[in-house]
């Protein structure tokens, strides 16, 4: 078996009895400026940093390659409405530091038997970066000790 990659619990692998990959992987991605008004005079540009990244491909599921179509297809909505996060990994590394999230599904039935069994379906994900925030060290108090008192001069 040979893993392509993975986003959470969908695994993207090919094998002798299973084929389940995508095609057309698109990723996309642009930075965050300001336009400030000046009278009389061009506008200034800021740069505020970058946005988030997108990413669009279309996943192949085909009963013919040991996939079941409907049974992904409920495991993605269910990331999907649950707007559960995880890495994405291709080839063994994460794409980025930071989570994607399923925004959209689009699905088209290719194959649907004579007895009403979906048999292969093109579903393209359109994916968005998630940024994980990191904890910061919060300074703690330091504890009390029981059984210290403090003690001051008294005039007299």
């Amino acid at each position: 078996m040979a893993k392509i990659g993975s986003l959470g619990g969908i695994v993207f692998e090919v094998s002798s009895k299973k084929n389940y990959t995508f095609k057309d992987f698109s990723r996309s991605g642009s930075a965050r400026w300001n336009e400030h008004e000046i009278i009389a005079s061009k506008p200034i540009s800021e740069f505020l940093g970058a946005d988030l990244e997108e990413i669009t491909f279309t996943i192949i599921l085909k009963a013919e390659f040991g996939v079941n179509p409907l049974k992904q297809l409920e495991i993605m909505r269910k990331i999907r409405d649950t707007g559960k996060t995880a890495p994405f990994v291709l080839g063994g590394k994460p794409l980025s530091i930071n989570h994607w999230s399923i925004r959209q599904i689009s699905e088209t039935h290719k194959t649907v038997d004579n007895k009403g069994n979906v048999l292969n379906v093109e579903a393209t994900l359109t994916l968005k970066e998630y940024v994980i925030r990191k904890k910061k060290n919060s300074s703690k108090p330091k504890p009390v000790v029981k059984g210290t008192t403090t003690t001051t001069k008294s005039k007299n």
